[in-house]
């Protein structure tokens, strides 16, 4: 069966609109307390959880590692959070709000449970239910297309300009 081109059309403006909405409601967020989206949900975890490590943190707000890494080293500039080594794993260091991030915390939007979905709070747990699944699905065909086609790699020796060492930076080539 082929599938619905207008059901397709209809739901790729809807996630262009949710996209949308994100992109104005993390610039607002921006505007009101200096602190990027991400970065505010980096604090909202903290707030939740404290002492996560980087790995940990990057893992529930789904993204790299290295991104959050970014994140922390600018809230850190701001001191709304601070890097403790782990005592239990001393190669490990915890991150945590400061006094300072959790009153920046308590004056951003979204803040204290006053979330920008607390809208569904009113839908019945059937209807959370199927927009959970269907979101998830969703996620997933995203991700699909995101990762695209899988490129073989090439066999036999690399071409000239890939075997090549890249100039360094300070060093004349002989």
């Amino acid at each position: 069966m082929a599938a619905d081109k207008t059901l397709i059309g209809e739901i790729n403006g809807n996630v262009r609109h949710l996209i949308q909405l994100l992109q104005t409601r993390s610039k607002k967020i921006r505007k009101d307390t200096g602190i990027t989206g991400p970065q505010l949900l980096a604090m909202k975890t903290l707030f939740e959880s404290p002492d996560l490590s980087i790995s940990e943190l990057a893992r529930r707000i789904y993204l790299h590692p290295a991104t959050v890494v970014g994140i922390v080293d600018r809230l850190e500039g701001q001191s709304f959070v601070k890097r403790r080594r782990s005592k239990e794993d001393l190669r490990q260091v915890n991150v945590r709000l400061t006094a300072k991030g959790k009153g920046v915390l308590r004056k951003a939007p979204g803040a204290a449970g006053t979330s920008a979905l607390s809208g569904l709070e009113a839908l019945p747990d059937k209807k959370l239910k199927r927009l959970s699944v269907s979101l998830s699905q969703l996620v997933r065909i995203l991700e699909l297309s995101a990762k695209g086609p899988v490129t073989k790699r090439r066999r036999g020796r690399p071409r000239k300009e890939e075997s090549m060492p890249g100039k360094r930076r300070g060093r004349k080539s002989s």
